[in-house]
């Protein structure tokens, strides 16, 4: 989606923040999606920055790249000056290169090639280029052979997203442990092993072994925290992994057994010994966001090599839709008490396993033809249905998406409940949060559950004098104490 600067104004400022940039997977030549904008200033001129975190021809550098889209209106040549610079946390200049008087026809760009070397941004200054993992770009146009006297800024801002999980891993009797012990630990990403060795002069040492990843990771970081007596995490060790290091298969994170027991009243209360473990994945998605002129446009897409496209997803999910839509050959109906829907088994059984048994075995609804289905609303299940067959979400909101994340969840189509789950998380606001939290812990899930809960501690003011929140505390004392608790030994 492109947005407009005003007509009064001589130049354009397109500010652009990456946020999680360290967590991009791109190779060299890869660039990172890019936001288009549109220049009224410079008649109506349509413009996109390219930036290949990975270099375009070096990858020891850093290249950027501006860009005059081919759909672009306005004459076919234009002639303007470019002022390009990463900014700091405060905005101030770290690099800047000026371009004046050079033309671009439509579908032409001009290349800031080398503009600054990857062990700047990403090693040796990386607190000045990447505050919180966040490089912002800023790229100034105006008119050739004038100044820049009135700008109209733009900002967007694209999202790496993240995986952000943890989990508390308990170990009993820890005292009375043998070298060869081996505790498991998985979930539907990564599989985790804790494995006691004997090491030299009889020394006993725990590794964290992480032993199988999602095919999909391409970045993996794990931090492991032992809980002490006082219930406070004291941090053991941090590790950052990329593609090329998965690859290589186990990684491991020890941990000495002498120095437990050494220190067994701090650590080892009642001889059980309470690893935090937290770990954060991406697989190179992206959430793409204008924020300028107050238009937010949030979609997912993922990053891809330049030349990459994929035509045939769209095509197979309109044919998809419409075999929905019109029950052609359809073998069975999902009925609710207000309306019913016509389906395939085919098409449910693969996007299903709840359905897959259903139809597998010999129960009712395999031979009557029919699910009856009394829990969930029409609209929830008429959006299921279009997720199944097509892939895609219509028109979700907030309400209607904690439904279908329900109904995702009964279903287990895990994909579904993970795209509503990161819908919410997006969306979250002081009015809605204390609806999700309640959704997160009667559905146990611990990711959005601990998303929830930062949130609500980060905007403890405007939760905690809503009357939704007063009334969240009448009906889920537990949970709320929980919240209450954390605030107070966090802060």
């Amino acid at each position: 989606m492109a947005t407009k600067t005003d007509d009064d104004a001589n130049g354009c400022i397109f500010l652009w923040k990456i946020e999680n940039i360290s967590r991009c997977y791109l190779k060299m030549k890869q660039e990172i999606i890019r936001p288009i904008f549109i220049a009224d200033a410079l008649e109506g001129t349509k413009w996109s920055l390219w930036l290949y975190p990975m270099g375009d021809t070096d990858e020891n550098y850093v290249d950027c790249y501006l860009y005059r889209e081919r759909d672009c209106s306005g004459p076919n040549v234009i002639e303007i000056g470019c002022e390009l610079a990463i900014l700091d946390k405060d905005g101030s200049f770290l690099t800047e290169r000026i371009r004046s008087k050079f033309s671009l026809k439509k579908g032409q760009y001009i290349g800031f090639q080398k503009y600054v070397e990857r062990k700047r941004v990403f090693v040796t200054e990386r607190e000045a280029f990447l505050p919180d993992d966040s490089l912002t770009v800023q790229c100034t146009i105006w008119r050739k052979d004038e100044t820049p006297i009135k700008t109209k800024k733009l900002s967007a801002r694209t999202v790496f997203k993240v995986n952000q999980r943890s989990f508390v891993w308990r170990i009993d009797e820890f005292s009375t442990l043998k070298p060869g012990f081996r505790n498991k630990f998985k979930d539907d990403l990564i599989d985790f092993d804790l494995v006691l060795d004997e090491i030299l002069d009889l020394v006993k040492k725990l590794d964290i072994d992480i032993i199988s990843f999602h095919e999909n990771i391409k970045y993996f970081s794990f931090k492991i925290s032992i809980i002490n007596s006082k219930g406070e995490k004291e941090e053991c060790g941090k590790h950052e992994y990329f593609v090329n290091d998965l690859k290589k298969g186990i990684l491991s994170t020890p941990l000495f057994s002498k120095m437990l027991m050494e220190n067994r009243t701090r650590y080892l209360q009642n001889d059980a010994l309470l690893l935090d473990c937290e770990y954060i994945s991406s697989n190179g998605t992206v959430l793409y966001e204008l924020l300028s002129c107050g238009i937010t446009s949030p979609k997912v897409t993922k990053v891809v090599a330049e030349n990459e496209t994929s035509q045939q997803a769209p095509v197979l999910a309109n044919d998809l839709k419409s075999v929905y839509n019109d029950g052609i050959f359809s073998d069975t109906e999902l009925r609710t008490p207000t309306q019913t829907f016509p389906a395939h088994k085919i098409i449910l059984t693969a996007r299903s396993p709840v359905f897959r048994r259903m139809f597998s075995n010999d129960m009712k609804e395999n031979s009557s033809g029919h699910v009856d289905i009394t829990d969930l609303e029409a609209d929830t299940i008429h959006r299921m249905l279009v997720y199944i067959y097509t892939d895609t979400l219509e028109d979700l909101q907030l309400e209607n998406a904690c439904k279908l994340y329900i109904a995702a969840d009964k279903y287990e189509i895990l994909s579904l409940k993970n795209k509503c789950s990161s819908f919410l998380k997006e969306n979250l606001c002081p009015t809605k949060v204390c609806d999700v939290l309640l959704l997160a812990d009667l559905h146990q899930d611990n990711d959005l559950k601990s998303f929830v809960k930062d949130y609500i501690l980060k905007y403890d003011k405007d939760v905690f004098q809503s009357q939704v929140w007063k009334d969240f505390m009448d009906s889920n004392l537990k949970l709320a104490a929980d919240i209450m608790y954390r605030r107070v030994f966090s802060g």
